[in-house]
């Protein structure tokens, strides 16, 4: 068997390995495995540094053409999505290692642009308390902007800082309602969904509270900046903002370590596998590969029936409007069924 080409993401990353395929089966050489992931095979089982994980069924694992990449993924208990006829495959976080990660209250750091190209990281607020909202083009919440530009300007010099975060497949699909907002607080865009991914979002607005030492001391919750939707969120924006407010000020209203983790919702495999296939289908549009991008995005809904960031953001990467299409309203529909939930604790 030959090898070819073959682009693996691990965890958001991309790599080019050399992987012989047949069919549905990809397999890649130990030393690549080495080099790409960290992870090498030895006796006593899969090893990165002092850590090792027991493999059950060698002979699955490796043959003659190489490690088995699906037989690795289970191995290492990461939710794999694959496409081997494009010669692509995504390796997302596991739902320990990712609710592990929630669990510490250490908030997630990322890299993401503002309209100008400039990258920002979350890390580099340390010092200030920051809350986080994630947001997006395709959700009545863009229009909250200027009510968050209007709370960072308010509250700025009590060292806060208000970083709101677009998700969305483009800046150009997020730049209107940005400059509309004349957004001088942070106002980012995340079209890699790397936000969502790492703080376990799975509705938009999403706010977080986050403290001077980088600590999470509100976990992912709903929240809106302004009345427009009142009616149909029944939402309090003014009694939220005064909650934001009197923390800012007074240092009231941020929950102990233990009361954070006991309102987190963590993900569970199947949510982890829905990001591994969103994360597909999206690499897989931005190749022009569009039928095949179709069955991630699907299959990533049905694992994952809940997750608007999954299920309504893939609907403008596939041309659907994701305000008032069919697919939208069945969509709010069963969730609406389901009793509209965002985020309920899990542990």
């Amino acid at each position: 068997m030959s090898e070819t080409n073959f682009t693996l993401i691990d965890d958001g990353r991309a790599v080019e390995v050399a992987a012989r395929i047949s069919g549905d089966s990809v397999r890649l050489s130990p030393a690549t495995v080495h080099a790409a992931l960290g992870w090498e095979l030895k006796p006593e089982g899969l090893c990165q540094g002092a850590v090792c994980v027991p493999v059950r069924d060698r002979a699955a694992l490796l043959n003659a053409d190489g490690i088995d990449l699906a037989a690795l993924a289970h191995a290492l208990q990461r939710p794999l999505a694959l496409e081997a006829g494009e010669r692509v495959a995504y390796l997302a976080a596991s739902a320990a290692e990712r609710g592990a990660q929630l669990a510490s209250l250490q908030a997630p750091d990322v890299a993401l642009p503002a309209l100008d190209g400039t990258l920002h990281r979350i890390a580099d607020y340390r010092g200030k308390k920051v809350l986080l909202v994630a947001h997006a083009s395709w959700c009545g919440c863009r229009y909250d902007l200027p009510a968050w530009q209007q709370l960072y300007a308010e509250l700025k010099d009590y060292g806060f800082v208000v970083i709101t975060v677009a998700l969305d497949k483009s800046l150009e699909d997020a730049r209107p309602w940005i400059e509309a907002a004349q957004a001088a607080h942070p106002s980012l865009v995340d079209t890699e969904h790397r936000l969502a991914d790492l703080y376990g979002m799975v509705n938009v607005p999403t706010v977080v509270w986050i403290d001077e030492a980088g600590r999470i001391v509100r976990p992912n919750a709903a929240a809106f900046g302004s009345e427009i939707f009142k009616d149909l969120t029944g939402f309090d924006s003014p009694a939220f903002l005064d909650a934001v407010r009197a923390w800012v000020k007074n240092g009231t209203g941020a929950l102990s370590a233990d009361e954070a983790r006991q309102q987190l919702m963590l993900p569970s495999p199947d949510e982890q596998l829905a990001k591994a296939h969103f994360g597909l289908g999206w690499h897989l549009h931005q190749a022009g590969r569009g039928e095949a991008a179709a069955r991630h995005f699907a299959r990533a809904g049905e694992l994952s029936p809940d997750d608007f960031t999954v299920r309504r953001a893939a609907m403008p990467i596939q041309g659907i409007d994701p305000m008032v299409s069919p697919e939208f309203l069945q969509l709010f529909n069963e969730w609406t069924e389901r009793g509209r939930p965002y985020y309920r604790p899990r542990s």
